[in-house]
């Protein structure tokens, strides 16, 4: 069975990163760069940074009968709506399809990337220009845990590039002060908590995964499938999932769970604690845009 809804009352992801999201443009400059292809490069951020559009997206899961009161598995179509600057929409795109260690928590999210990369196309004349936009999320440099895409194509080895950076809230809490305290206290392993607090808070907000889960049809079985398919790639059971109170014990075991990954993780990638807790970036997307001469 297919039930197809049309919903703008919840989207976890666009939810968060849509509402009240800062953007800092920062002009950096290759060595090789001119003065002209500088002011390009900027000019594009600024673009990115200040332009508006509009998207509409597919999310659609395969989930049991029991989340939709059927006696039958059912393919759950939700249409959404997304509106805010390029920047935003490139940044709530790559929150919107994390990997760890290059699976997939989600399973979906891939529309809302093709779209708005394909708007950023549209705005940018990435066809026609010599431009490029890479977009990445991790919560420290390195991460096993993120996503990235680029728009457009890459330019030649040989040509002279022109480098600017916009900077685009990710929706996630700003943990890099609390990393450093906990580096103090926990070595590794508080600053890997402090990270995996921040992205499940940020991926698994309590109040709208209660309310999800209040609901009725799409928005319920949605919600349900994310769970279970982190909670697979973590290795963890998050039982109770039909009832909202089964949240909050959710959270901490995915918590938990990819706190262990990330302990390993940064003690592979930093010298010491302090270190690694400075590093911590998980609140900021980062938007490298390079132009170049022909």
């Amino acid at each position: 069975m297919d039930v197809r809804a049309s919903s703008t009352a919840f989207d976890t992801v666009i939810f968060v990163l849509l509402v009240g999201v800062a953007v800092g443009v920062l002009a950096g400059v290759d060595a090789r760069g001119d003065v002209d292809g500088n002011r390009v490069a900027e000019e594009t951020a600024d673009v990115l940074a200040t332009s508006t559009a509009e998207v509409t997206y597919t999310r659609s899961v395969t989930v049991a009968s029991s989340l939709l009161g059927g006696s039958e598995s059912q393919s759950v179509s939700v249409t959404r709506t997304a509106r805010g600057t390029h920047a935003e929409l490139l940044a709530a795109s790559a929150v919107s399809t994390p990997s760890l260690g290059g699976t997939s928590l989600f399973g979906t999210g891939g529309e809302l990337r093709a779209e708005s990369r394909a708007a950023a196309e549209r705005v940018l004349h990435t066809r026609e220009a010599n431009l490029q936009v890479a977009v990445a999320w991790r919560p420290y440099p390195g991460s096993t845990l993120g996503s990235s895409f680029v728009v457009g194509d890459a330019p030649p080895r040989d040509a002279d590039v022109s480098v600017a950076t916009v900077t685009a809230a990710s929706g996630l809490p700003n943990v890099t002060s609390e990393a450093q305290r906990a580096a103090r206290r926990g070595g590794y392993g508080g600053v890997a908590t402090a990270v995996s607090r921040s992205v499940v808070d940020g991926l698994f907000p309590e109040s709208e995964m209660r309310a999800a889960l209040y609901s009725e049809g799409p928005d319920r079985a949605l919600t349900a499938h994310r769970y279970r398919r982190t909670s697979s790639v973590l290795g963890v059971e998050t039982p109770g999932l039909s009832h909202p109170r089964g949240v909050e014990p959710a959270n901490r075991k995915l918590t938990r769970a990819l706190a262990k990954r990330l302990h390993a993780d940064l003690r592979r990638r930093f010298e010491t604690p302090e270190a690694a807790a400075r590093a911590v970036r998980s609140h900021q997307v980062r938007l490298v845009v390079r132009t170049w001469s022909p």
